[in-house]
């Protein structure tokens, strides 16, 4: 069989597998909600920022022809009897008697909803619960920012953390991932979770260094690539720039089949960190939308937008790290250019995938 026809499999063969398994792996693997709550006395309010993608896999269509702005609450359904269901506050093991009091649609794509809560100020101290993952995935998470009586705390809950109980009085303690709001060690944390569930953005980056070079031009891509989605998370969490949601995450997923293409019809040895820049000022404006529901205090800001992208760039090397000589390997192997092919048709099928996820 000749050389050519080898190729062929291998490139439809993998792109076959990825579009088999797209069915699994979602393209908005990772998305994250935000939950504000704030108790005085008897009463507590929520603020529930929901990703429009989210409510459109849950409840097809409710969300379809419905422009920013205020939003009736009844129109919400019995999606909003979910909401409520999978947000819970607990005290001493029951749930706090709730209801949605407002509904609107963001410019910045997601559904906020305001929710009054009945607290008992004689009970234990209130439990944090959020089961969302339930109706998404389980690398959803919910970044949390709770006050009460003096406290801030901010967590992350998901499928693997258990709730939280806030703390009421004095400083927010460290134990259990509570953390000031903030805090510098809480937005290290988000950023490493972030990226590390940013599976677009690591298989576009994979995708440059999988052709191969020399260790230069390798170190010159993912310098580019962070210098780029560094500036432009910095510029998207200031709300310099504030482009709509979806078509960030289109061109994303158009930046990936780009490359992929380029890695089919290209040989190894021409410089890509150009590319990778160009295309990192994209990926940082989906990188910053995580900072949208954080609501951080000016004092704080600077700091912990820095270190959110500490985490990030933490996140991000820990992969290379892992994922570099294992593309230096197979770039010495006599088999390289066919894994480059059959890789990079398997990225193609996977961003078309979630381009049309995406529309």
């Amino acid at each position: 069989m000749s050389q050519p026809s080898t190729t062929m499999r291998v490139c439809f063969g993998a792109l076959l597998l990825l579009l088999m398994a797209a069915a699994e792996v979602s393209a908005h693997a990772g998305s994250v909600a935000y939950w504000r709550v704030v108790f005085r006395g008897a009463e507590a309010r929520s603020q529930l920022l929901i990703a429009i993608d989210d409510v459109e896999r849950i409840s097809p269509g409710l969300l379809s022809d419905v422009r920013p702005g205020a939003l009736d609450v009844q129109r919400l359904g019995s999606f909003g009897e979910t909401l409520l269901a999978h947000f819970t506050i607990e005290q001493a093991g029951a749930r706090l008697p709730s209801r949605i009091v407002t509904a609107a649609v963001l410019d910045s794509g997601l559904l906020d909803v305001q929710v009054v809560h009945q607290v008992d100020t004689a009970a234990m101290a209130p439990v944090l619960r959020s089961a969302f993952h339930v109706l998404t995935d389980d690398t959803h998470r919910v970044v949390v920012r709770a006050e009460h009586d003096g406290a801030v705390a901010a967590m992350t809950l998901q499928a693997a953390a258990p709730p939280h109980a806030v703390p009421a009085g004095g400083q927010a303690s460290w134990h259990d991932a509570l953390a000031p709001d903030g805090s510098i060690r809480a937005m290290v944390l988000l950023g490493v979770a972030h990226i590390l569930t940013g599976y677009d953005h690591l298989l576009f980056l994979a995708c440059l260094l999988v052709p191969g070079g020399t260790w230069r031009s390798r170190v010159a891509v993912v310098s580019a690539f962070t210098a780029a989605h560094s500036l432009t998370l910095v510029l998207a969490a200031t709300q310099v720039v504030t482009p709509p949601a979806r078509f960030v995450e289109l061109a994303i997923a158009l930046s990936l089949a780009y490359v992929a293409c380029e890695n089919l019809m290209t040989e190894r040895g021409h410089a890509r960190w150009p590319t990778a820049f160009g295309f990192g000022l994209i990926h940082g404006l989906g990188l910053a939308d995580v900072l949208r529901g954080q609501n951080l205090p000016m004092a704080h800001w600077w700091s912990a937008v820095a270190a959110f992208n500490v985490g990030v760039e933490i996140g991000q090397l820990a992969v290379m790290a892992l994922v570099l000589p294992l593309v230096v390997l197979v770039a010495r192997s006599s088999w390289h250019r066919r894994v480059v092919q059959g890789t990079s048709a398997a990225v193609i099928g996977l961003a078309l995938v979630w381009f049309v996820e995406r529309l």
